[in-house]
């Protein structure tokens, strides 16, 4: 809702992890929530998304005392997300398997700095500075099932303001030059491209 994105646009000390995501366990967002664990109390976490494992989700964010600082803003019309992407700090996915990395690559494209884990599809667009030092970087991976090194990507990300704003760029040329954005329904191109301008 507009009141959502108020509030996110308003709390300037706040960093906004984000995530889009069926709440399934190849997509681990278990991992990012015990990630908060590792980080600062300012860090929150936005989950846009819905699927079997919501309820199992929000017990370990119970659990874990973090109930404040991870929100459910549930299943969203798909042009809705760029707003949110836009609002946020980091987007991750610390998939165990992936296929085509669509949501990485719509992140990118919204000029976010993106987190991944080194499978599947990923390779294909996400350089890190550390693994590929023959490319432009436009990610950082973290570690498969690994909340701490998650959560240590996170600050080098929102830390290092050089490297972030150095991997947007080139990841934002990238998903605009290199990507397919016919295999996108027009509409979302549209709100992309006007968006992200």
């Amino acid at each position: 809702s507009m009141e959502e994105l108020k509030k996110l646009n308003s709390s300037k000390d706040k960093k906004f992890i984000i995530t889009t995501s069926r709440l399934v366990p190849k997509n681990a967002v278990d991992d990012v929530i015990k990630s908060l664990v590792y980080l600062p109390s300012n860090y929150e976490f936005l989950i846009i998304g819905d699927g079997p494992q919501k309820e199992y989700l929000k017990k370990i964010a119970c659990e874990e005392i973090l109930e404040n600082r991870v929100m459910f803003l549930g299943q969203m019309d798909h042009k809705e997300i760029p707003k949110y992407l836009k609002a946020s700090d980091v987007f991750i996915r610390p998939s165990i398997t992936e296929g085509m990395g669509n949501s990485f690559i719509e992140a990118m494209a919204a000029g976010i700095p993106v987190i991944a884990t080194p499978v599947g599809g990923i390779v294909d667009f996400l350089f890190d500075p550390d693994k590929n030092q023959d490319k432009a970087p436009t990610g950082l991976f973290c570690n498969v099932r690994d909340p701490k090194s998650i959560a240590e990507k996170v600050l080098k990300i929102t830390e290092d303001t050089d490297l972030r704003d150095k991997m947007v760029k080139n990841a934002k040329i990238m998903a605009v030059e290199k990507y397919d954005w016919d295999i996108l329904a027009p509409e979302m191109k549209e709100i992309f491209f006007k968006l992200f301008k």
